[in-house]
């Protein structure tokens, strides 16, 4: 049912991956100036928008798994489908920090950043992860109870 606890999580999950969307994930500093490292590309601060590196893997990661959680939310019907969507979601969650870190690396590599600073959105991943999980709970409890309601039928 679509008023159940986990549509509450994966809506969540979803709203937090898409989010990331608007926050750079890391900063760089070098003797040009700054450098915003977003999920699609790599931007100057000085108002120039200047994309040195695009990082589209990163935002297409990000895409996949928000709409896997918000297309999860209307497999109520299938629940066994319910929770194979939540976890190809948090897979794709799990993905972002390798394909992030690489894309991080390579920018840090090409901009030669003095220094760099991550941004606090990074946590977002791993908190629409662990709202992944108690979804997928949920849906487990939910095929439990209507399993044992057919049983005493």
């Amino acid at each position: 049912m679509i008023q159940r606890i986990q549509t509450l999580y994966l809506l969540l999950a979803g709203a937090l991956m898409f989010a990331i969307y608007n926050f750079p994930l890391a900063t760089y500093f070098n003797s040009d100036g700054v450098w915003k490292f977003y999920s699609d590309g790599i931007q100057t601060v000085n108002g120039n928008i200047v994309i040195s590196i695009a990082t589209w893997p990163v935002a297409i990661i990000i895409a996949l798994s928000g709409l896997l959680s918000f297309i999860s939310v209307f497999g109520y019907k299938n629940r066994n489908r319910q929770a194979k969507g939540c976890m190809l979601s948090g897979m794709f969650m799990l993905l972002f920090y390798p394909v992030a870190l690489i894309y991080w690396w390579y920018g840090k590599e090409t901009l030669a950043a003095a220094s760099t600073s991550f941004g606090a959105v990074l946590i977002f991943p791993v908190m629409a992860f662990i709202l992944n999980i108690m979804a997928i709970r949920s849906i487990n409890s939910d095929e439990r109870l209507v399993k044992s309601a057919d049983r005493i039928r």
